[in-house]
């Protein structure tokens, strides 16, 4: 036995956990129930979508965000910003070669911030409302058409927004 060299190698209690600076794998990718929901909707409704499909179209998907992010994280870098903006994934989607994306994501991009606009517009005209309404009165009716919403309270106020 003499002349014999040993090794010894320190192991890891978790062999196939995450190392330093590692993303674990539910880190890195979106929720497989998200990705599964997303993908039967466009699957007859007698249709099925096998797991490793699922698991493939998961990281396929969240490498893809990644990597737009990625790029659309530079030009902030280089602008000296912390935030990410459509803008920015616009640009980025361009920069990448994704341009056939670009116009109709502009597009909906700008419906997205109409919309929110008219969001806050509401909630600021209700907030405004609950101070002209007088106090005890309860809201009996919402109605909505065309765009109008009527509201209706018990003392028989209504008010058009």
């Amino acid at each position: 036995m003499e002349g014999q060299q040993y090794i010894i190698q320190q192991q890891d209690e978790d062999e196939d956990g995450p190392r330093d600076g590692e993303l674990r794998e539910q880190d890195r990718f979106l929720p497989i129930y998200n990705i599964s929901k997303v993908m039967k909707k466009v699957v007859p409704h007698s249709g099925k979508v096998a797991k490793e499909a699922r698991e493939c179209v998961q990281e396929c998907v969240s490498e893809f965000i990644s990597f737009i992010t990625s790029e659309a994280s530079e030009r902030c870098q280089a602008e000296k910003r912390k935030t990410i903006n459509g803008e920015d994934i616009l640009f980025a989607m361009s920069t990448l070669g994704f341009d056939n994306y670009v116009e109709p994501l502009k597009l909906y991009l700008q419906k997205y911030r109409e919309a929110m606009k008219g969001e806050r517009q509401i909630e600021a005209e209700m907030s405004n409302l609950s101070g002209e309404v007088m106090g005890g009165q309860q809201l009996q009716a919402l109605t909505a058409s065309e765009g109008e919403v009527l509201l209706t309270y018990s003392n028989g106020q209504q008010f058009q927004l």
